[in-house]
């Protein structure tokens, strides 16, 4: 072997090397463009999460607030049923009921 065959063969060699780094450098960032498009839409996807649990909480604040408000109702019914007297309503209604008459 001659040194200008030894030197086409290191510079085969070498372009050999080159090219693979080439490719894998191509392939390296085309992961990395992939990666970049993932971290966003995942970035994006967990912004509409917190802020539909942001809702879901004012409606769950809402819906407590409600449901208090029927409780007190409920509660005030509550008390004016305790107070009515069925038998004074009657005796308003039909005052002579109480009494026979022939």
């Amino acid at each position: 072997m001659t040194s200008k065959s030894l030197q086409a063969i290191l510079f085969v060699g070498a372009t050999i090397i080159a090219l693979l780094f080439l490719k894998l450098m191509f392939d390296m960032s085309r992961s990395m463009s992939e990666m970049t498009g993932y971290v966003g839409a995942m970035s994006r996807d967990v912004r509409e999460m917190n802020e539909s649990m942001r809702i879901m909480n004012d409606s769950l604040l809402r819906m407590e607030k409600s449901v208090d408000g029927m409780g007190h109702a409920f509660s005030q019914g509550s008390e004016q049923f305790q107070q009515w007297n069925p038998g004074g309503m009657m005796q308003q209604v039909l005052p002579g009921s109480g009494k026979r008459t022939r």
